[in-house]
Parts: structure tokens; sequence; C-alpha cells
């Protein structure tokens, strides 16, 4: 009687042990293969001309994250108002483009882009500050993409050439 107690036990045992192995299984196939971040916002943008630090804006972004605590994945929507309402078009930075301009993440995207606005339209989209050719003051939109994740950031700028 023992003996066939201990082998229940045993037998009990081995197969909660099983089944904790399978349900974690599951647990860690319920998140996509995605390298998800940890921070619950999006990085910040640092664009520089040598010395010179450019402020920029945070705008409107969709951001998935992992909850540390939980290891859930979250996703923060957030709608902002147009980049020619966060900034001021005439007081725009002066930026040579023959000088080198750094962009710069927190967190590297894995692609972005650059909107230029004038007043209240995007009239063009470039892939670096050497692409532009337009002159004058704009509104330049930033648009960080992060696999799953996209955040905007705008600097309003006086771009010369000289």
């Amino acid at each position: 009687m023992k003996i066939q107690i201990i082998v229940c036990l045993l037998m009990i045992c081995f197969l909660i042990g099983c089944n904790m192995d399978e349900s974690a299984q599951i647990s860690s196939t319920k998140i996509p293969s995605i390298s998800y971040i940890h921070e619950e916002k999006p990085p910040a943008l640092m664009i520089t001309i040598g010395e010179e630090v450019i402020k920029t804006y945070t705008g409107a972004y969709s951001w998935h994250y992992i909850k540390k605590s939980t290891g859930e994945v979250i996703q923060v929507q957030t709608d902002h108002v147009p980049p020619y309402e966060m900034v001021n078009i005439e007081e725009g930075t002066i930026v040579n483009l023959t000088e080198h301009i750094a962009v710069r993440f927190s967190i590297e995207p894995s692609s972005y882009e650059l909107r230029l606005w004038n007043n209240e339209e995007v009239i063009a989209t470039y892939n670096s500050f050497e692409e532009i050719k337009e002159r004058g003051n704009y509104i330049v939109e930033v648009v960080g993409n992060w696999e799953e994740s996209r955040a905007t950031y705008v600097a309003a700028l006086n771009i010369t050439k000289q």
C-alpha cells in the first residue's frame, strides 16, 4: 500500500512537472516573435548640427512595449495636434545643409523618414537631411519606425545652404 501511494505521488509530481513545462511554452508563444522594447514611451530624439542641439517635440505615436512586472505586451496610442500647431515655423533654428546634421534616437529605429511641412501640408518626404532641396522656413517631422511601433517628432527649421 505504501509503495502504491509513493508511486502515485511520484506520478502526480511527474505529470504536474510536465504540465508546467507545457504551459510555459504556451505562454511564451503568446508573445509574437518581435523584440519589443521595455520602455513605456518612445525614445528621445536628438538632432545636432556640430555642437548645437535642435529642440524637438514628440508628436503622435503608436507604441508597443513589454511591461516588466508581468511580461504583458502593452500598446499605447496617442494623438496630437498637427506639426504646424506644435511649433512656430517663423522661429526655426537656422540650419546650413552643408554642415553635418546628426539624427540620433536613444533607441535606434529600424527606419525613419523626414517630412517637410510648409504651414499646413507636407510638401516632400526624404530619407536624410542631405536630400532636402528646399530653402526657407519649414517644419520637419521625423517619423521613426520600430517593428510594431511608430513615433513622430517635430522641429521648426530655417533651412539655408551657403
